[in-house]
């Protein structure tokens, strides 16, 4: 986005900038390792003083992401988070021009990365916050990480995206997983729904803050637990204690269907990177995910153990 849509965006936004934008106002990494698939993310500063503020980090929501993404909820979701001090603050939003302007912390805080989170201490304090993500009134889209892939399933499908050769056995084994954890029944809350941990940003005062809300839901607590050990946990010999403190006990059937809902998760982002890969080509860094995810997911739905879990929940 030129320097000169940036400025008219956060005008129309409310947000005026008296002086001139600076020229290096580009596009930033919304991930160590892949460039984000549904935005662009921009560090926007003023070159003089104004009575707005003197920087603002700006998200701009990339056109194909609407397909998949609800950016109302998500920039709602945002906002509350804000609010609670559960992330940034947000200065001002407009859904349907897919423009979210937040506070800029840009040069006061880190993303965090997974060895922060071998910490156990850390990763209690993130578990923490995203328990208190229960109690948001913007979150109500209704869906399980099931529902999300049949959803992009049939997006990639409707778009002629190019999927594993296994990929029909992948639905199959999905299918009995969700077949079983319906049958058992669970609870529902607002959740984030992302385990990404470079959607976890570290400023230099302590505090911790959630990004990223895209695939936020109503959805089982034991799915946003999963989904994070499969991220920072991937080992049940660790994961085990981590579950423990996140869900305040420790039932093995429980664990194994948290531990599922992980090994689901991976199909979904291998789903949205194959997507974001036929939407945008000419980068290698969408099919990296893709095909980083789907052997993750292979993996999960190969391991002996899988069936054991299935029939243990």
């Amino acid at each position: 986005m030129p320097t000169t849509d940036i400025a008219e965006s956060l005008h129309s936004l409310g947000l005026f900038v008296d002086a001139d934008i600076t020229a290096d106002a580009a596009p930033t990494m919304a991930s160590p390792s892949w460039w984000g698939a549904d935005s662009e993310c921009f560090d926007v500063r003023t070159a003089g003083e104004s009575d707005s503020p003197a920087s603002a980090f700006m998200k701009s929501m990339i056109g194909h992401a609407s397909a998949y993404v609800d950016v109302l909820q998500a920039f709602a979701a945002a906002t509350e988070a804000g609010e609670n001090g559960v992330g940034p603050a947000v200065h001002a939003s407009d859904p349907a021009a897919g423009l979210l302007v937040m506070e800029n912390l840009v040069d006061t805080a880190s993303t965090a990365t997974l060895n922060v989170f071998d910490d156990d201490a850390k990763l209690e304090q993130l578990m923490a916050l995203r328990k208190r993500v229960h109690e948001f009134g913007s979150i109500t889209r209704s869906a399980t990480v099931f529902d999300d892939v049949r959803t992009l399933t049939d997006l990639a499908m409707a778009n002629s995206v190019t999927l594993p050769a296994d990929f029909e056995w992948m639905v199959r084994m999905l299918a009995m997983a969700e077949e079983r954890i319906v049958a058992t029944g669970f609870d529902t809350a607002p959740c984030h729904g992302d385990g990404n941990v470079s959607n976890v940003l570290l400023p230099d005062d302590g505090r911790m803050l959630l990004l990223d809300w895209d695939v936020a839901a109503v959805m089982d607590p034991l799915q946003d637990i999963g989904i994070l050990l499969a991220e920072v946990r991937p080992f049940d010999s660790t994961a085990r204690q981590a579950f423990e403190t996140a869900w305040g006990s420790f039932d093995q059937a429980l664990f194994d269907r948290a531990r599922v809902y992980g090994i689901v998760d991976c199909v979904r982002w291998g789903l949205i990177g194959a997507y974001a890969d036929a939407a945008r080509p000419g980068t290698l860094e969408y099919s990296k995910l893709s095909d980083w995810q789907f052997l993750r997911a292979r993996a999960g739905l190969g391991d002996i153990h899988f069936h054991d879990r299935l029939r243990n929940l």
